[in-house]
């Protein structure tokens, strides 16, 4: 496993990075329109690179934790090195332009799933998932948390990991990720808590990267039928 530090000095130079390449786009868009570029694939390759720090480790983007169901569906970042497990699979999610807050977040939740479930079968040491979203959104999400289990799991603080029981995924909002090849038996409570936060700022947007490190909790059970 990698240390935290290691991976929040990663995190934060693929965030310069990030900032950086706003930067020259902000300053282009002086003399003519500039794209709303994604840049989620722009921090995939900037993190990989900052992961490798200088040494010829393996590290892989888009690459499978497992050969079939859930976990066969890529992963933006792996760090393998020389380890039979993986030391460590990141998933990167950049908030899209427009107010889909809820569409956002399950998608957020699902990779959270996915690293609690790798982290439970062994496929990896250490799952993360790192969320770069406009301010208004790291607003809304405590308020709708409130009132909806489950979205917590996307707002712990630096002094308070939060969890959640996976029971919440009974109602129908989570077929989607069941669909996807999630099996129903899963660990008793997925827990987070916040490794590193940093700010990116843009011509367009404020956004805020929050860096989420996932665990599985007591014993698999059942959450659904089927």
């Amino acid at each position: 496993m990698l240390d935290a530090e290691a991976v929040q000095a990663a995190v934060l130079a693929a965030a310069g990075d990030v900032q950086s390449l706003m930067n020259h786009l902000g300053l282009a868009a002086r003399s003519a329109p500039a794209a709303k570029f994604g840049f989620e694939s722009d921090l995939r390759a900037f993190l990989r690179r900052a992961l490798q720090f200088g040494q010829p480790e393996l590290v892989s983007v888009e690459a499978p934790l497992g050969g079939g169901g859930f976990l066969s569906q890529p992963t933006d970042v792996v760090v393998s090195a020389r380890a039979k497990v993986p030391q460590l699979a990141v998933e990167l999610q950049w908030h899209p332009r427009g107010e889909d807050h809820v569409g956002f977040a399950n998608v957020v939740v699902a990779d959270v799933l996915k690293m609690a479930v790798a982290r439970t079968k062994n496929a990896v040491e250490q799952g993360v998932v790192l969320v770069t979203a406009p301010a208004r959104f790291w607003r809304w999400l405590p308020g709708y948390a409130e009132d909806n289990v489950g979205y917590e799991l996307l707002d712990p603080n630096a002094e308070a990991p939060t969890s959640a029981k996976t029971e919440f995924l009974a109602g129908g909002t989570w077929d989607f990720v069941f669909d996807a090849g999630l099996q129903p038996d899963l660990p008793e409570r997925i827990w987070t808590s916040l490794l590193a936060s940093t700010e990116v700022r843009s011509p367009w947007a404020d956004l805020e990267m929050h860096l989420l490190d996932v665990k599985g909790l007591g014993a698999v059970q059942p959450v659904r039928d089927g």
